[in-house]
């Protein structure tokens, strides 16, 4: 997943009212929204701007974009910049795969699930350091952490993908599982930054005063199922992993998860 970010000028004007008319109330936020009401509760949280970018950029197509609404959101004090991410959110659809009959375009489920499996091996251990701000505190603090794909098998006949997972964090053995994840379960695929995953995963435990910065730059395959289970996989190359992500996307669809037709190899 690329985040662009697309910076609009939101010019809001208003007519001169004659003397003997009263000026109208300003308008309410939509209460049919509940994306906008979540960035006004940010925004009087007093959150930075950068993590209010990272809940839009996770929030696709839920916000009320109508005039209404996003003068709403201009007069409670969001940022320009903040609603041009609204704007392009709002606009835009989601695409986890729906369910629908088996896809029979482009590489057959045999080749998908190689390429998969073959990729993935490939990942093996990627290490890397996430740089923790704090604002309310005004502390920074680093963790060291090791991440390793292993054991990866894409079983075709079955539509599953397993792997074992082993996480350090600091020395620390943080995670050491094996995984298994049934292709006509997925919900959603994608590719993010690792520090955006680490931004969303506190800002949904209430850790909103902390900022990370990853170095060197990983990615994150990203996995969602059912039930709000979802699974992550670090990759060093954004390139690699955007093409094991249109690879997994396919092998949904021709495992009956996905309605869209996938032409092209991945």
């Amino acid at each position: 997943m690329r985040i662009i970010a697309i910076f609009l000028t939101l010019a809001l004007t208003s007519a001169t009212a004659l003397a003997q008319q009263s000026v109208p109330p300003p308008p309410q936020p939509a209460v049919d929204a509940p994306a906008n009401a979540e960035v006004l509760k940010l925004l009087r949280s007093g959150v930075s701007e950068r993590v209010v970018l990272h809940v839009i950029s996770a929030t696709p197509g839920k916000f009320d974009t109508s005039p209404d609404a996003l003068i709403a959101l201009k007069q409670a004090g969001v940022s320009e910049v903040e609603l041009s991410a609204i704007l392009t959110q709002g606009a835009a659809p989601t695409n986890p795969p729906a369910a629908g009959a088996p896809n029979t375009n482009g590489p057959t489920l045999e080749v998908t699930m190689k390429f998969i499996q073959d990729k993935l091996s490939e990942v093996g251990t990627v290490n890397f350091a996430g740089y923790i701000h704090d604002s309310a505190s005004n502390q920074d603090g680093v963790q060291k952490l090791s991440s390793t794909t292993s054991n990866v098998v894409a079983n075709s006949g079955a539509c599953s993908l397993t792997y074992h997972r082993l996480v350090f964090n600091g020395g620390r053995k943080e995670h050491n599982e094996d995984v298994l994840i049934n292709l006509r379960d997925v919900k959603s695929i994608a590719v993010l930054p690792d520090e955006q995953d680490w931004q969303e995963y506190l800002v949904k435990t209430g850790d909103t005063t902390k900022t990370v910065k990853d170095v060197p730059d990983i990615y994150v395959l990203n996995i969602k199922l059912p039930k709000g289970v979802d699974h992550s996989i670090r990759i060093y190359e954004q390139e690699m992993a955007d093409r094991i992500a249109k690879a997994m996307v396919h092998a949904v669809e021709l495992c009956g998860g996905g309605s869209n037709n996938q032409q092209e190899p991945f």
